[in-house]
Formats: structure tokens, C-alpha cells, sequence
């Protein structure tokens, strides 16, 4: 079966057309097609039909609309079956090559990596070839509703992102004659798209034609402020200061000067790889997105995850960054600093760009200036993890408008120009679910859906500990849901039944511990272990023998590292507060506090937390 989304909505067996012609069996198979292979949740598909308000009755109808959907998809000789009833929603079994959007994203994959490995000529032909696939604007003659519509606003940006990158290409070969008509029918089609004025006006700079080129300045300008109220972005303006005062390096500033310099060849990729299978988190990403996929503007982007340890910011940011690294044609930078230094990320970094023997200055705020100069005029995209303070991360910061910044944080960092900030809170049950049957199984999981849920309660749906279980029996495929919450019914035999080579729950409670005072980690060993809760201000002042005013202190600064959470007490005055520990990081601090007791003397205590390097 062969599925067309490019350009008008297409679906054939063979020789036979079997498109859909009811509007909403169109809006579902257009949605489960574009999420092939992936489960779309049920509420999506309602969202996608009703919009925010659904019928009573909608899950019922749904149900009906797939079982047209489930007959007409029905194979001929074998009655196998593509669409799958999955916990949460349904699936869309099928080949990455049979739906165009799948062929698409590969042969754009495979442009890139080729444009990577300095192999010019072919990543030009397959970007030529990845556009040919479209045949128009994606599902034209579908009425879309608000969840096919930002599926189609996020083709539309990345073919618009492909058709920018293979004019970059083209004019790194030195095509400027064969792209000076494509541009030109391109800026008319875009006329508010900077980056396709800023080649074709280099493109006629380079073939002597400067007064065209200024033309095409102007238009852009009138369009920018006559729709936008906005004046051009920093580089179409530097182009047009360079070419009306005749400036010779202005050809540095084209992709074939970059390419005479063989700086353009090998772009650092220095993303860690991406989970096989990302569950949920649905709107967090959505939300996350937009700013990173916005055009370019007069400073980078910059989107913060935050969340308590083991609700999965790192694997959120990794996967958010490769969703979004097609928009960065030049680069994408990654550090972790809860095992480089600043100095050791931005040396990273530099090395990644200018190569590993090249010279660099000796002062950080030199080596910050190398990589804001680097980044003024292109699109890169910076992934820091573990981030504990501002200060750490300015000079690890792109300067272009055209660059983005994806931090994650272990507190809550004051970051000027955030776009964005994601709180990562705990999955609701359904996706935490999806999440073990990710891992375990989903005919394992539903013979034992009320342990599960028995699980997940127990872990207050926290990702790490349920992904750390799921391994455990995964590895271990003779025990049942029911064996493992026997072998956790006592806390202090938690770690030795999560712990594995992937997940360490104590690492990563231990990796936010490290960013606090001396005295609060102290004191929050003694809280996690001792408190009763609900906590105030005054039982944690009885449990330390301080005053009120210090012992808030501290719970603030604890609430603030994500290591407790905090809810306003009920029929209490203004400003009081209950505090708490969930039961990992209960478990995690005991065994935290008794490491740190045997392992060190008392005066070495806050050496030994900054030395130490996590193990996973």
C-alpha cells in the first residue's frame, strides 16, 4: 500500500485507489499516515475531528471510524492487518518508503549526512530528489483540523528548510547561474523569507549584477514592513551595506567562500543519540518547538526543560534536538556539565568547528568571543545538559538570531531572552503505561494492567524509575509485574532491584545535590531521612535546631533544585507552605548520606561533591 500526503491526500493498493472519500475518515487516515508506525493517541484523533469541545459521545464514534478504516485496509489475500488498536490510541503499520513524508525525511536525512561527510555533489542530488517527492502543497484537498494543521505547518517549514539548504548547496558548488531562476520564482513564492533573498542576492552579486541585487533588497524591506511592521534581519542588512559600499569581503560571507575555505565541509554533529521509541510528552514538544522553529530574529532562541531528578529532561532535550535539527544546517553542539567544565564544553565546541589542531586563545572570554563570531551568521543549534547556573552557561552561548539553545537545568535558571520554559511535571497515568509497554510489551503489560498501575503509583509515575523497572523485566522475562512489586515492598530494597548499566536513580539525585550549599545538602539529607510529612517551616526547624527563618531558607532552596516539592497549606495564612519528599528521593538521599558519611571526612565533605564525576 502506497500513501501520498505530499500534495494531494492519495492512498492505492497496487493499481487500485482506495482513498477515503468521507471528510473524516480522510482526517484519520491522513493523521494515522503522518504518524506511521507510532501510536496517535485517542484524544489526538477527537482533538483532530471535534476540535477542543468534542461530543459526549465521540469516543464511541471514533471507535465506528476505525472500523471503516480497519475494512478498507484489509488485505485482499490475507486479511493482514495494518491499523493496530494499541492502550492509548492506534496505529498505522507500515514502511517508512510506502508513505512519501517517510521517503521525504530519508532521502532529506541522507542529504545531510552527505553534506556532514563533505560529499557536496551528492547531498546536492538528493536534496533535488527529496523535493521532487512533493506534489503539491501537503494534504491540499483534506480539510484539516487543529491537529493535521500543525502536522502540515511543520512539513511545510521543513520542505521550505530543504529548499533554503539545497540553494546554500548549489551555491557552494558554484551555481549561481543554474539557481538565479529558482531563486527568483522562489522569492515570489516566499516573499517574506530572508534566508532565500539573502543567496539570491549574493548569487547576483557574484555574477556582477549588483544593481538587481539591491532591487531585491528593497522588495524584501517594503514586504518586511508593510506586513510585519519589521525591518530586515542582521544579515540581509550586512549583504546590503556590503554591496553598496563595494565590500571585498563580502564573498566571505557566501557559501563558496566558506567552501574555498573548507570550513563548510564538516559541520559538528555532536548530538547524542536519540531514543528508538519517545513516549509522550505530546504538548510539551509541540510547545517546544514552535520557538525553536520560528525564522530567524535579533537573538538566538533559547527553550529551558526543568524538572525533578528522573523525570527525564535529558532524554526530552535530546529527542526535542533531533526533531528540530533540520532547521541548523550548520551545526549542532552538545555538553554536558555534570562532566565538562565551561572550558572544557566551549574547548569542545571549538574544536568541532575550526578542527583538533587548531590553535586557540587562551582566556575563556577569548575562546566565547571565537564561538559567538563563528555563530553570528549561521544556524546552529547548542544542546547543554546539567545546567546549574547562568553563569556557566554565557559563554557557552551563540550570538546569531538565526541559532537556538536548548538547556537543561537541574533548578530554575533566571535566563534572559528564554523563549520558552518547559516544567517537566510527572506523565499521567495512560503515557506512563505506554512507557512500560514500550520496553515490556504490550500482551505483557495488559495481563497485568492493575499491577501496573499499582507500579506506577508506587514510583509517583516518575520516568526513571519506571523505565529502570521496566528493564528489570525485560531482562528478566520469567518474573510478572506482581513478583517485582513484591521484591519492592520495603524501600530500602529499591535501588538494588532499579539500578542497571542504563538507569541509576542515586547518580542522578546525587548529580542536583552537587549544585547545593555545603550546609543546605546536609540538612536535606537529615530532612529526606527524618521528616514527617506534610513538612512546615517549623517541623523542619525541630528536625535541624535552627529558627523558622533559616530552616525556610533552606526548603526553598531545596524546592528550587527540584529535590522537594511544595503545595500551600490548606485553611493556613499567606505564605505558609507544606513541603515533601517523594519516595525515591527519600530512598536515594539514605543512600546518599551514608556514602558521603563512610566515604569522606567531614572537612573534605564539600570537595568530595564537586570532585566526584556521576557514573551514568
Amino acid at each position: 500500500m502506497q500513501v501520498r500526503v505530499l500534495g494531494q491526500f492519495e492512498v492505492a493498493r497496487g493499481e487500485k485507489r482506495i482513498t477515503p472519500s468521507q471528510p473524516k475518515l480522510r482526517q484519520l487516515f491522513a493523521l494515522l499516515a503522518l504518524n506511521a508506525n507510532t501510536v496517535v493517541r485517542a484524544e489526538q484523533l477527537i482533538e483532530e475531528l471535534w476540535g477542543p469541545e468534542p461530543p459526549s459521545k465521540a469516543m464511541g464514534t471514533l471507535q465506528t471510524y476505525m472500523s471503516h478504516l480497519r475494512r478498507l485496509l484489509a488485505a485482499d489475500d490475507m486479511g493482514v492487518s495494518v491499523l493496530h488498536t494499541r492502550h492509548v490510541g492506534y496505529a498505522l503499520t507500515l514502511p517508512e518508503q510506502n508513505v512519501d513524508a517517510g521517503r521525504f525525511a530519508g532521502l532529506v536525512a541522507r542529504g545531510r549526512s552527505e553534506l556532514d561527510g563533505g560529499h557536496v555533489e551528492a547531498a546536492s542530488e538528493t536534496f533535488r530528489a527529496a523535493l521532487a517527492v512533493w506534489r503539491g502543497s501537503a494534504l491540499s484537498d483534506v480539510d484539516a483540523g487543529p491537529v493535521l494543521e500543525h502536522h502540515i505547518r511543520s512539513l511545510e517549514e521543513t520542505r521550505v528548510g530543504v529548499i533554503d539548504q539545497r540553494m546554500e548547496v548549489e551555491l557552494m558548488l558554484g551555481h549561481h547561474h543554474e539557481v538565479i531562476n529558482d531563486l527568483s520564482t522562489l522569492v515570489r513564492d516566499y516573499p517574506a523569507h530572508e534566508g532565500l533573498h539573502v543567496k539570491l542576492m549574493m548569487a547576483l552579486h557574484l555574477l556582477g549584477r549588483r544593481s538587481e541585487a539591491l532591487h531585491v533588497f528593497q522588495r524584501i524591506r517594503t514586504t518586511l514592513i508593510d506586513d510585519l511592521g519589521l525591518e530586515p534581519g542582521q544579515q540581509l542588512q550586512q549583504v546590503h551595506r556590503g554591496l553598496l559600499v563595494g565590500n571585498p569581503q563580502l564573498d566571505a560571507l557566501t557559501p563558496t567562500g566558506a567552501l574555498r575555505s573548507g570550513s563548510w565541509l564538516e559541520p559538528p554533529a555532536q548530538l547524542p543519540p536519540d531514543l528508538p521509541v519517545f513516549v509522550g510528552r505530546t504538548a510539551e514538544l509541540a510547545a517546544a518547538e514552535s520557538p525553536l522553529q520560528q525564522p530567524s530574529r535579533s537573538a538566538p532562541a533559547v527553550v529551558s526543560v526543568v524538572g525533578p531528578p528522573g523525570s527525564g529532561k535529558t532524554a526530552f532535550s535530546t529527542h526535542l534536538a533531533h526533531r528540530v535539527r533540520a532547521r541548523f544546517p550548520h551545526g549542532q553542539l552538545h555538553a554536558d556539565l555534570a562532566e565538562q567544565t565551561p572550558v572544557e564544553a566551549l574547548t569542545g565546541f571549538l574544536r568541532a568547528i575550526r578542527g583538533t589542531g587548531a590553535q586557540l586563545p587562551d582566556s575563556i572570554e577569548e575562546r566565547s568571543h571565537l564561538l559567538r563570531g563563528w555563530t553570528a551568521e549561521r544556524r546552529v543549534l547548542v544542546l547543554i545538559d546539567n545546567a546549574v547556573s547562568t553563569v556557566e552557561l554565557a559563554p557557552l552561548m551563540p550570538s546569531g538570531g538565526g541559532c537556538a539553545v536548548i538547556v537543561s537545568c537541574r533548578t530554575r535558571l533566571p535566563l534572559r531572552g528564554t523563549s520558552l520554559a518547559v516544567d517537566l511535571r510527572p506523565p499521567a497515568e495512560d503515557e506512563a503505561l505506554e512507557l512500560l509497554g514500550s520496553v515490556i510489551g504490550w500482551r505483557r503489560l495488559r495481563a497485568e494492567l492493575p499491577q501496573a498501575r499499582r507500579l506506577i503509583r508506587l514510583f509517583e509515575a516518575s520516568p526513571m524509575a519506571l523505565v529502570a523497572a521496566a528493564n528489570r523485566l525485560a531482562v528478566r522475562p520469567h518474573w510478572t509485574i506482581a513478583v517485582l512489586l513484591d521484591r519492592l515492598r520495603h524501600r530500602r530494597d529499591w535501588l538494588d532491584e532499579l539500578v542497571n548499566a542504563r538507569v541509576d536513580l542515586v547518580n542522578s539525585i546525587e548529580l542536583s545535590c552537587r549544585s547545593l550549599a555545603p550546609a543546605h545538602r546536609d540538612a536535606f539529607f537529615r530532612l529526606a531521612d527524618a521528616a514527617t510529612e506534610p513538612l512546615t517551616t517549623r517541623g523542619a526547624a525541630v528536625v535541624l535546631g535552627c529558627d523558622q527563618r533559616t530552616a525556610e531558607a533552606i526548603l526553598e532552596s531545596l524546592v528550587e533544585h527540584q529535590l522537594a516539592t511544595v503545595d500551600r497549606a490548606p485553611d493556613a495564612f499567606v505564605g505558609q507552605f507544606h513541603y515533601r519528599f517523594s519516595p525515591l528521593v527519600r530512598v536515594a538521599a539514605s543512600s546518599l548520606s551514608q556514602f558521603a558519611a563512610a566515604s569522606v571526612p567531614p572537612a573534605d565533605a564539600n570537595d568530595f561533591w564537586i570532585r566526584r564525576a556521576p557514573s551514568a
